[in-house]
Formats: C-alpha cells, sequence, structure tokens
C-alpha cells in the first residue's frame, strides 16, 4: 500500500461562526423605576417596590444593541447585567449603535454653559461641577439624503473625482438634518450639494444605476 503524507499537527477546529449583529428593529421593556431590568415581552415589572408598573416599549433601531453601564462609572461596560465592581452597584441598560457615541463632560447644574475636562469648580460659582453623559448621533443633511421611494441614498467622495453610492437607513428628520441610523460612519465625506445631479447621471447611464444602484441588466 503506498504512505499517504499527513501533517503532524492536528487539523484545526471549525470556526464558530460569529453572531451578526440584528439587522431588523426590534422592541425591548424596561421599568422606568428598575434600569437594570430589560424584557423581551410586555407586562408588569417583577420588582416589589414599584408595584408592577407597567413596563415601557423602546424600539431598536437595525444595527444598535443593549449593554450595561454604571452611571458612575462610565467606563465599566458589559454586555450582561450585573453589579459595578467598583461601587457594587446594579449596572443599568443602554441602547448604543454603530451611528452614535457617548461624551463624557463636567459641567455647572447652575451655569450649563460652563464646561470641563474633570471634577473642578464653576468659575461663576464655585459650585462642583457635576458629571454628565450625553449621546451623539451622526447625522446628514437633508440636502444630501436622495429618497428613491424604496430606499434613501447619499453619495460618498473616494476621492479624485469618484463618487460611490450608498444605502442608508435615517431616523425621523429634524429641521435640516435626518439622524443616520445604518450605513454611514464617522469622517465619511457626504455630498450635500448637487447630489441630484449625481443621481440624475445614474438614472440616465444603466451601467453606473446597477453598480449604484443593485440593478439588473438584462439581456
Amino acid at each position: 500500500m503506498d504512505l499517504v503524507l499527513k501533517s503532524a499537527t492536528p487539523e484545526p477546529k471549525e470556526k464558530k461562526e460569529e453572531k451578526k449583529p440584528d439587522e431588523r428593529e426590534r422592541t425591548i421593556y424596561v421599568c422606568e423605576l428598575h434600569p437594570e431590568e430589560v424584557f423581551d415581552k410586555p407586562g408588569q415589572c417583577n420588582k416589589g417596590s414599584c408595584n408592577g408598573m407597567t413596563l415601557e416599549a423602546r424600539k431598536l433601531a437595525p444595527g444598535s444593541h443593549v449593554i450595561y453601564t454604571c452611571p458612575a462609572h462610565p467606563e465599566v461596560v458589559s454586555d450582561k447585567p450585573g453589579e459595578c465592581p467598583k461601587d457594587k452597584k446594579k449596572l443599568q441598560f443602554k441602547i448604543v449603535s454603530d451611528t452614535s457615541r457617548t461624551v463624557e463632560s463636567w459641567t455647572c447644574p447652575l451655569h450649563p454653559t460652563r464646561a470641563g475636562d474633570g471634577k473642578l469648580k464653576c468659575p461663576d460659582c464655585g459650585g462642583a461641577m457635576k458629571h454628565v453623559q450625553s449621546e451623539e448621533l451622526l447625522a446628514v443633511p437633508f440636502s444630501a439624503v436622495i429618497d428613491t421611494g424604496s430606499r434613501k441614498v447619499v453619495f460618498l467622495e473616494r476621492g479624485h473625482g469618484t463618487y460611490d453610492a450608498v444605502e442608508i437607513q435615517v431616523g425621523p428628520r429634524a429641521g435640516e438634518y435626518f439622524p443616520v441610523t445604518k450605513g454611514l460612519a464617522a469622517g465619511d465625506r457626504v455630498v450635500t450639494q448637487g447630489a441630484f445631479l449625481l443621481d440624475a447621471e445614474t438614472r440616465l447611464n444603466p451601467a453606473a444605476a446597477a453598480a449604484y444602484f443593485g440593478a439588473e441588466t438584462k439581456k
């Protein structure tokens, strides 16, 4: 019998498929008095201190997810409920997405325009500044969004006079801006003026339309 050459190194086990982010809009149910609790179904809170308060529905946009963090120690973040290792208080849920970020700052309760990078005293009243967390959401100007009826598209500058059409998902319009829930990242350069001209060009050019909007050409 002919010998067969085999490696002495054991073959690696099959890698587990990575869990993809949920692309659907979902709903969670929470209690206002117990932010450490998150439920998948509507009903009443099972904590006795709130007398079975009716749970409040919260929408999770596609691509967003729930984390747990400590209000007093924002650096403590977990993907599961639990206790803060620093003060042993229960972590509170928070909804985050790839298009939002949390900003940490210190401000004076009496003079909110006064801000600092640490626990300082207000130069106006001498009071101690309070730690504040705020969430910034990625947004694009209304003029940058092309609404095709079935999808919303923006044009990204790729350099050297080239542009790509990218489908995005947005929230309710706020003034002259659309909050972006999916499709863009901080630092992307978006065409804000003349996007409709690029859109018209791609519609007149079948090849460009196929590349930009996923259209199919029939023989």
